[in-house]
């Protein structure tokens, strides 16, 4: 039996003499540990996103073929042998990217504060494709996120301009525009007149500061158009310039203290005071986002959320039963199910209780329990609508099939108290519902499976013969569209969590509330061109419903194990008084077997200091 040995990458075949075999031997009982799972390696559509471009044509070849090589076989690289042909490519390349001042490419750096063009800064943040996509410029010199120094610092305004209309940028136009980040520093060596302007004029200033045409600008983010200078072998581009200190202005109504990738203000996750420590954590953080669908940073995460869920809408392969040519359509809602465009309310209010909310009362410890990055499971999981929605005459039967056609339905429901099973204890199962009376409201097609589904499974334990239709307006096509989405947003939380980092962390949760929330804006907060069809308030809606599914169906559980019962509710969110000889942490959803928790699972979010 032949056996191999790999090394950085390479891999070699062991000599047949015994001496060799007892060394290897010696080396893996003394030295080695054996891995949990298989070797990973990079497929060739990885390989591409490392690259940023396509597989050229000096680039190695496979490390190893999974099938016939005859045969149309599969293609896998070891992540070392990327890496190294990065590194060369770079080092190949250098001589050809533009200095700051491309007059004096050639000369020598003379201030020895400045970095040594073609140096590494840092070593722990891979070579990858978002080298050539962003660069960082600061007082030392001007660096890609993975610590490549491409030149010394920007000398004058108009360095600028060399810089975006000459670096060898990614060339793919679904790349979008590159981008510059300059640091505080890199600013005031320039002596940028940061005090003569305020939020309005800045943009004027930043045109007339570095000789741009600046077409949008938000929260320090500046889409900037540069003129290559004729005769000097660059090309006119568009690039987009973030001048860091500048991020706080225009902050978001929703996320106030939130300045994207910089951090959240009055945290640990804003980056340091340090200008280098600051950059290279920058660099970091945007190789890792640049990793999920190769996302860039953006003035709002929903725009970076809307990239990734249009990225993986764009891999979807949906099986349409009536209609083949059905597209993803923006859907505002029509008047008759609301005249602000807004689904009412998924959550519970005052009026979804037998009794009101209440302080908590007598001994015991007051706890509060939610889902764990609960809209992302929920998702992931529902078949959403697509296709031209019309109002339709639906029997209530179709609640019997597996999976009833996506849509908005105005039901009439019988009084809660007439129904058997629900505790008096709990809110109502749909806040549209009354204890006392027959109520009629909007239901999405998740809210309507909840109220058939039995009691104590969260539901309201209706028979499908009781559910009076009064109104549908329905989609053609169902198709799971966020399922990507969801499944590449939750597997980078799992990693986040794993390496303890609470930036990637707080990054990953930013992006898909940002965007899920988003799906059910209206008027001037709206997706707009080119994301129109990601106006889906339906799908918002009965993203929502199934969120509050499950939290009933976890409130049932809990009061059947504990005989405990919430003194309120926040969303998802679950108060209680827990009595003395109950273990609070008793009422979190058990973990998975590898330790885990499962998303949308509760667990203990505000503990008592006794309790830590």
């Amino acid at each position: 039996m032949t056996t191999y040995v790999i090394k950085d990458g390479r891999v070699y075949e062991l000599g047949e003499d015994g001496e060799a075999g007892d060394i290897l031997d010696w080396i893996i009982a003394e030295r080695c540990r054996e891995l949990d799972g298989p070797l990973v390696t990079l497929s060739r559509q990885q390989v591409v996103t490392r690259l940023g471009r396509g597989i050229p044509e000096d680039f190695p070849g496979p490390d190893v073929v999974v099938g016939d090589p005859e045969q149309g076989p599969t293609r896998g690289w070891w992540e070392p042998t990327v890496q190294r042909y990065l590194l060369t490519d770079r080092q190949d390349s250098a001589g050809d990217d533009t200095t700051a001042t491309q007059d004096n490419a050639a000369a020598p750096d003379d201030d020895p504060q400045h970095w040594p063009r073609r140096s590494r800064q840092w070593d722990d943040v891979a070579l990858s494709a978002a080298d050539h996509r962003v660069l960082i410029a600061t007082s030392y010199g001007i660096v890609t996120p993975a610590g490549d120094v491409k030149s010394r610092p920007l000398g004058q305004p108009g360095d600028l301009g060399k810089l975006a209309t000459k670096y060898r940028w990614s060339s793919r136009a679904d790349h979008g525009d590159p981008q510059v980040w300059i640091t505080g520093e890199a600013l005031e060596a320039l002596n940028f007149p940061a005090d003569q302007a305020n939020e309005a004029s800045l943009p004027d200033l930043v045109a007339e500061f570095f000789g741009a045409t600046v077409k949008y600008a938000q929260s320090g983010y500046f889409t900037c158009q540069f003129s290559a200078e004729e005769g000097s072998g660059g090309t006119d581009r568009t690039i987009e310039l973030i001048l860091m200190p500048a991020t706080s202005l225009q902050p978001s109504a929703a996320r106030p203290a939130d300045r994207g990738i910089i951090g959240i203000e009055g945290t640990d996750t804003v980056l340091p005071d340090d200008e280098v420590d600051a950059a290279h954590l920058l660099g970091d953080r945007i190789a890792w986002l640049h990793e999920i669908d190769e996302a860039l940073p953006a003035p709002r995460w929903t725009r970076v959320g809307v990239h990734i869920a249009e990225s993986g809408m764009r891999r979807a392969r949906p099986k349409p039963k009536t209609d083949p040519q059905a597209k993803v359509l923006p859907c505002p809602l029509p008047a008759a199910v609301d005249e602000r465009g807004k689904f009412p309310s998924q959550w519970w209010g005052p009026a979804s209780w037998r009794r009101k909310p209440h302080r908590s009362r007598g001994k015991g410890t007051d706890v509060e329990l939610d889902q764990q990055a609960a809209y992302l499971p929920s998702a992931e999981g529902l078949y959403l609508g697509y296709g031209k929605p019309q109002w339709e005459s639906i029997e209530a039967t179709v609640f019997d099939e597996q999976r009833p056609p996506f849509g908005l339905y105005q039901i009439t429901v019988p009084a809660a108290d007439s129904l058997d099973g629900l505790s008096p204890k709990l809110p109502v199962p749909h806040p549209g519902m009354s204890w006392t009376k027959e109520s009629t409201f909007w239901a999405t097609t998740i809210d309507v499976q909840q109220l058939i589904a039995p009691p104590d499974n969260g539901g309201a334990g209706l028979a499908v013969a009781e559910l009076q239709i009064e109104k549908a307006w329905v989609w053609p096509e169902q198709h799971q569209w966020l399922k990507q989405f969801g499944e590449t947003l939750r597997a980078r939380l799992v990693a986040a969590r794993a390496a303890g980092r609470t930036d990637y962390e707080n990054m990953i949760k930013a992006i898909y509330t940002s965007y899920l929330g988003r799906l059910a804006g209206t008027g001037e907060g709206a997706f707009k061109h080119p994301y129109l069809h990601h106006q889906q308030p339906a799908w918002y809606a009965a993203i929502e419903g199934f969120t509050r599914w499950r939290a009933l169906r976890y409130a049932r559980r809990i009061g059947r194990d504990f005989d405990l019962y919430p003194t309120e509710c926040l969303a998802d969110a679950w108060f209680y008084r827990v009595p003395d000889g109950i273990n609070p942490a008793d009422l979190q959803d058990p973990l998975r077997p590898d330790g885990t928790r499962t998303n949308g699972s509760y667990r203990l979010k505000s503990i008592p200091d006794e309790l830590l």
